[in-house]
């Protein structure tokens, strides 16, 4: 739910504005895994005014694109530590994955908005979201997103053809719902606008919850078939027991079990704990960080997704 600064009347934002990015001033390529990461702002076809950050890779068109969407109340600053250690890892021979930490509306930077007919400034208050907020972060918020990781796939930073969301709670249902939105995009001939989506993992999804209902997006063709889940939980609580389990039986026809060491295209990790969410993936407790990127390797680097570029090159001007 929005509010204006003067009056704290609640106003509604439309949807017909064009989306468009604000990028700070350092937006030059990262060449080095040590390299700083980058504050960027980008704005919404509602007016949203997101706080990301951008963890550029040193791999080029060879880097898998890993992006962060965090729980409730909680902000893009959960996924540091995680994004810098995928980002530059300290141990010879791994790769460097380009990641994206996102704070998704009414969260961390992610609190103010214009309003296209006023022009005033909104505040966005996780605390009075509504349904249609929530589902504006899979319409909107992701929409910018992908629109970003299009600019840096084309200048040859990552390849945008081996995504992988990672997602606690809130952020496992957006990235999943999302997921479904990316797979149904509308092929065009030279143009690949979807189905970049090849891997999701998941920690504590909720088949219900903030307005997301996860059974029809699981049902969605291309996720149920091309896209490789690992779901992650904590056993200790019933609920996410269940969900978990469902979710897993929605799509394990598809992803039958490999043969030998391979890892599998599906994986669900019960922890003996009743911690949920983020905090399955970044207690050191847990060990997530040598499963997470041994499924990043196995489902997304060692995978012959070829990289394209999405937006026709301009010619040249006569000269």
């Amino acid at each position: 739910m929005y509010r204006t600064n003067c009056c704290g009347r609640i106003l509604s934002l439309t949807v017909c504005a064009v989306l468009h990015l604000t990028v700070a001033p350092n937006t030059s390529a990262q060449s080095s895994r040590t390299a700083e990461p980058e504050e960027v702002k980008l704005t919404t076809k509602d007016g949203v005014r997101l706080g990301v950050t951008y963890y550029a890779s040193s791999m080029g068109k060879k880097a898998v694109p890993v992006v962060m969407l965090h729980d409730y109340k909680e902000s893009r600053a959960v996924f540091h530590a995680l994004a810098q250690a995928l980002h530059s890892p300290r141990e010879p021979n791994q790769d460097s994955h380009a990641v994206l930490t996102v704070d998704l509306r009414g969260h961390g930077d992610s609190t103010t908005a214009e309003d296209e007919f006023s022009g005033r400034r909104l505040e966005i208050e996780a605390d009075r979201l509504k349904t249609q907020d929530f589902r504006n972060m899979v319409q909107f918020d992701m929409e910018a997103v992908r629109k970003f990781l299009v600019t840096k796939n084309d200048a040859g930073e990552l390849n945008l053809n081996k995504l992988c969301l990672i997602g606690s709670g809130l952020g496992a249902n957006v990235a999943t719902s999302w997921s479904a939105v990316d797979w149904s995009a509308e092929e065009l001939p030279r143009i690949k606008q979807g189905q970049d989506v090849k891997a999701l993992l998941l920690a504590s999804p909720g088949l219900k919850s903030h307005g997301f209902s996860l059974i029809k997006p699981l049902r969605q063709p291309g996720v149920q078939r091309e896209v490789s889940v690992f779901v992650v939980y904590g056993e200790g609580n019933l609920k996410a027991s269940k969900d978990a389990k469902t979710i897993h039986k929605n799509l394990e026809k598809y992803h039958p079990r490999p043969k030998g060491r391979e890892f599998p295209e599906l994986v669900i990790l019960p922890l003996p704990t009743e911690l949920q969410g983020t905090k399955l993936l970044t207690d050191p407790q847990f060990n997530m960080l040598s499963r997470i990127k041994r499924f990043l390797e196995a489902r997304l680097t060692e995978q012959d997704y070829e990289w394209l570029r999405r937006r026709p090159q301009q010619l040249a001007a006569p000269g």
